[in-house]
């Protein structure tokens, strides 16, 4: 048996069946016995990894179930703790030679590689599909080698459910598709599932002896909670929502002025009628107005079934936090378009679970508060957190150098690599050396043309500026911040750099005055569906993983909290929020401080007090 250290199922689906009783002691005497086909160094490696998971859980292996599902509930792949190992690739290592071994001891791996060596109907699409992307045949379409990881994939599960190629039909490929385990699986089943119609169009009499009778057709199946607005009602949604958001009609400048962005709204009103047609209160073909919606009746019955949901962890499960934000936001929605809002705020005022969203709403999610604990308390973490552009832009050097080493679609491949490293090094050298700003804000932002945004400065010694207007900022008034050329932070040098060397790579750079233009839409700025995807890529790989743009706000105004107790004003000039909501959403850091002081006068008169 050839073994793969890097074979790792961490939804463990067959590690279940195969598992019974085993624990991680089992796991450690396996790599002692001679049946283990791992040479010494391997065992090793594998043992001492073994027992970190021990060690970190605090219990005895034999305690420990040899479950791959468990372990990584225990220790997620989007997670990062210094303990773990001293870099998140370290920690991504010790990771997948825990899961190689628990698969190993457990079969899981020997049970997948039986399932792939079976001459059968996969195997021989696999063979003449493979003979395709090799070119080894000539084919009616084209096709990659890449395109049959998908294929094998979609083998596998069908084996497991002993499904034969040609007994595949749309209700077997929905039971495919649900059978697999993660969202990557069941892309890959439908990907396999196209791929397999695609090759009806092959005349070798293999294939046509193996595929389906029928084509297979499969459409990947709406989500249960997603429900459609029928087109005849969004007009005068979005004429509520237009005339809820507009602000006040000026008579001097014969315009409307003070408005608020729209999009909170919408998103609270659709969620509330999808909701209420889920419910099966209301029936949206039906409606001739969206007031029907807003009755007592409906938003009772929505507020329960969301309760509901939440507690069963159901499809569209949202926080009472969330819910809350949504009918507050539908109170001034109402009023202004003249009806009701009577029962919108009984229920804020009286439902128990929206109430505990209220409680919550300045409070922090765990991970946000762990991690800003972590860069306020831990000196490594809050160097690679303030310099983290830097580690970003060598990323993307990296891969520059790698694409001059290359031609074809490997250049191409670390080209784009290092346009993403280094469009997200120059938005972290924004949020870090000029200000936190919000990342639609920073995406819309220009920097040529007589209102450009950012000034970079023409010598190597000029300060840069950035001026975001007021009309792109929450609360309406302008942001400005100087990015000093002499900063020890370097985000200067970064830009400059991301300027002069990344921008280039995007292809209407020379038209596009956004500094973080579009891949594609001529003009337009990235759009951020677009950098978050980016963004969550590049960070895990420089060893933070659950951190969003947004973190760059709570990260820094943390460090500031810290050095700077009791003084709100320098928070609030960074954030550009008020005092009272920086203190409300951070006063947790200076509570702690105090707290410790308090314990440090309690015993400073004690001996060899320090």
């Amino acid at each position: 048996m050839t073994f793969n250290p890097f074979e790792d199922d961490f939804q463990g689906h067959s590690d279940k069946a195969t598992s019974g009783a085993k624990n991680l002691q089992y796991v450690l005497k396996w790599l002692e016995r001679d049946e283990c086909p791992l040479g010494e160094a391997a065992r090793r490696t594998y043992s001492q990894a073994v027992r970190k998971v021990a060690r970190l859980i605090g219990r005895a292996p034999d305690r420990i179930p040899a479950c791959t599902t468990q372990f990584q509930s225990m220790f997620p792949n989007k997670e990062y703790v210094r303990s773990w190992g001293k870099t998140f690739c370290a920690a991504k290592r010790w990771k997948r030679n825990v899961s190689a071994a628990i698969n190993g001891a457990t079969g899981a791996i020997a049970a997948q590689k039986e399932r792939r060596s079976r001459h059968d109907d996969w195997a021989a699409l696999l063979a003449v599909l493979g003979a395709i992307a090799e070119k080894g045949q000539p084919s009616p379409f084209e096709l990659h080698p890449k395109q049959l990881i998908c294929i094998q994939s979609c083998a596998d599960i069908a084996r497991k459910l002993e499904i034969r190629l040609t007994d595949i039909d749309p209700d077997i490929a929905f039971s495919l598709y649900r059978t697999a385990s993660t969202r990557g699986a069941q892309d890959a089943v439908v990907d396999a599932l196209d791929l397999i119609d695609q090759s009806r169009v092959l005349t070798e009499r293999r294939i046509q002896y193996i595929l389906p009778a029928q084509p297979i057709g499969f459409v990947r199946p709406e989500r249960a909670e997603k429900v459609a607005i029928p087109a005849s009602l969004m007009p005068e949604l979005h004429a509520w929502v237009d005339l809820a958001s507009r602000g006040r009609w000026s008579i001097t400048d014969n315009a409307f002025t003070g408005g608020v962005s729209p999009t909170p709204y919408l998103n609270a009103v659709k969620k509330i009628i999808t909701t209420a047609e889920r419910a099966g209160v209301l029936k949206l073909t039906e409606l001739n107005t969206i007031a029907a919606a807003f009755d007592e009746r409906v938003l009772v019955t929505v507020v329960q079934m969301l309760r509901d949901l939440h507690k069963n962890d159901g499809a569209g499960a949202i926080t009472p936090r969330t819910a809350r934000g949504y009918f507050e936001c539908l109170a001034p929605f109402l009023e202004r378009n003249g009806e009701d809002t009577s029962s919108v705020r009984m229920i804020l005022d009286t439902d128990r679970w929206l109430k505990t969203g209220s409680r919550s709403r300045t409070e922090m999610s765990p991970h946000v508060r762990s991690f800003c604990r972590n860069v306020v308390t831990d000196m490594n973490a809050r160097i690679r957190f303030l310099s983290l552009h830097i580690q970003l832009r060598k990323k993307a050097l990296l891969h520059l150098k790698a694409a001059q080493m290359t031609t074809g679609r490997e250049a191409e491949r670390h080209l784009e690599k290092s346009r993403r490293f280094g469009t997200c090094a120059a938005f972290a050298a924004l949020e870090t050396d000029a200000i936190p700003a919000r990342v639609s804000s920073v995406l819309k932002m220009t920097f040529r043309g007589s209102a450009a945004w950012l000034c970079l400065g023409h010598r190597k010694m000029d300060d840069a500026r950035l001026m975001i207007p007021s009309a792109y900022v929450k609360n309406r008034k302008p942001l400005f911040a100087t990015i000093s050329a002499t900063s020890r932070l370097r985000g200067l040098e970064t830009l400059r750099w991301y300027e002069e060397v990344i921008r280039p790579l995007f292809s209407d750079h020379q038209d596009n005055d956004n500094f973080f233009p579009a891949v594609q839409n001529q003009g337009r700025p990235l759009p951020y569906a677009t950098f978050k995807s980016w963004w969550s890529d590049c960070a895990a790989e420089c060893g933070f993983p659950s951190l969003n743009p947004h973190m760059f706000r709570h990260g820094q105004a943390s460090i500031l909290v810290a050095e700077n107790p009791g003084n709100w004003s320098i928070v609030a000039a960074r954030l550009g929020d008020t005092e009272a909501v920086c203190r409300d959403t951070y006063a947790w850091i200076d509570h702690e401080k105090l707290v410790l002081a308090g314990q440090h006068e309690l015993t400073k008169e004690f001996p060899n007090a320090t």
